[in-house]
């Protein structure tokens, strides 16, 4: 008997969840409040790769795993739908302002696992010579494997490669609640009810498997349990036309902006966190903030073109780690709350998903990212 799926949301984990669901024999349907892959997937600046931080970090082992996904994920992505996610391993370089932030990354340099990809301290004279566009004000900086992924060409993709797998999606469609087998839909649940289907605003859908994967709007849905403490925070971003620049790596400060090249000769600029509720305004003080940063960093780009600016609405959870596994119901699995890092950990997210629902060996320690850590939270 094949076992019906929806899936709640249709950014990038929503519809790589889909995607796999179907190639595992489910029949889903994907319901998606606007178009696919238009909210934070669409925002993103799509950074992937290595870390300063340390394996005490929860989120450690899943960016490893992440990481080791990446090449086959974006592979398939590329044949499956015959667009090109432009998955790019081109370095990531996190930048030192002064002698204090140098010396952090040295620690971390030295204290990187065995097996774990090399970590290269460069002094000043090292880092212009890698980034002659570069601030003469720079102390150094700490090369990492990594780069970047064209996360709209990402998203356009995996739609077009779920769509090709046959998952049936859904736009403008509203979920308003989740619907168990004890028909409530404004009363606690107990923990013996069951998933059967979701609320729309056109009706009941049935289902025997529910995922929640709606970014921000996690929240908002009714009966799910735990409610997801999944809030917004506002990024603001910006592309420049770096043509006369060419910043060849991504590049990380401590505080942000972080700088990420793409193919077609923009460079993307970001991003604000702001607690600004839905308010999806570019305001004066955050986008100047971005440009005096920037320029700070790259003094070049001020003679730069402003190739485009916008806003994107992250899914922040209360502990800044996702939700990823089994809810209070039976049938109801979480993929939310993945906050400013949600490309990175895609695939890593994905397989200890698919890992959960089938009952099988997850790729690493699922108890960080357990929904039911939320339980109490009301």
């Amino acid at each position: 008997m094949v076992a019906e799926a929806i899936v709640i949301g249709g950014g990038v984990m929503g519809l790589a969840a889909a995607r796999e669901l179907r190639w595992r024999g489910h029949a889903v349907t994907l319901l998606e409040r606007a178009q696919p892959g238009r909210a934070a997937s669409w925002a993103s600046a799509g950074i992937l790769g290595a870390t300063v931080r340390d394996e005490s970090d929860p989120s450690y082992r899943l960016r490893q795993v992440s990481r080791a996904l990446w090449p086959a994920f974006a592979e398939r992505v590329r044949d499956e739908s015959g667009l090109d996610p432009e998955y790019r391993e081109m370095g990531v370089v996190q930048l030192a302002s002064d002698e204090l932030e140098l010396a952090r990354l040295r620690r971390a340099a030295e204290r990187q696992p065995d097996g774990s990809d090399r970590l290269e301290l460069l002094d000043a004279r090292q880092l212009r010579a890698l980034e002659p566009a570069l601030s003469e004000k720079l102390h150094g900086g700490l090369l990492m494997a990594g780069g970047n992924v064209e996360n709209r060409r990402l998203a356009r993709g995996l739609e077009l490669a779920a769509r090709a797998a046959g998952v049936r999606i859904q736009t403008g469609v509203e979920v308003r609640a989740v619907i168990t087998d004890k028909a409530r839909t404004d009363q606690a649940t107990t923990d013996q009810d069951r998933v059967t289907g979701v609320e729309t605003a056109d009706g009941p859908l049935g289902a025997d498997l529910v995922v929640l994967a709606a970014g921000a709007w996690s929240a908002g849905i009714r009966n799910v349990r735990p409610r997801p403490p999944v809030a917004p925070q506002r990024g603001q971003i910006l592309a420049i036309d770096q043509a006369s620049v060419g910043i060849r790596h991504v590049l990380m400060t401590s505080a942000d902006p972080y700088f990420v090249p793409r193919c077609d000769g923009r460079l993307v600029i970001g991003a604000t966190r702001e607690e600004a509720g839905w308010d999806a305004s570019l305001t004066a003080e955050g986008v100047a903030w971005l440009l005096n940063r920037a320029m700070e960093v790259v003094p070049g780009l001020r003679t730069c073109p402003i190739a485009e600016l916008w806003t994107g609405f992250r899914p922040l959870s209360a502990d800044g780690l996702p939700l990823i596994g089994r809810g209070a119901l039976d049938g109801l699995f979480f993929l939310t709350g993945h906050g400013p890092t949600g490309i990175a950990p895609l695939p890593g997210s994905i397989a200890l998903l698919m890992a959960l629902i089938a009952g099988e060996e997850p790729p690493m320690p699922p108890r960080p990212f357990d929904p039911l850590r939320f339980e109490t939270i009301v």
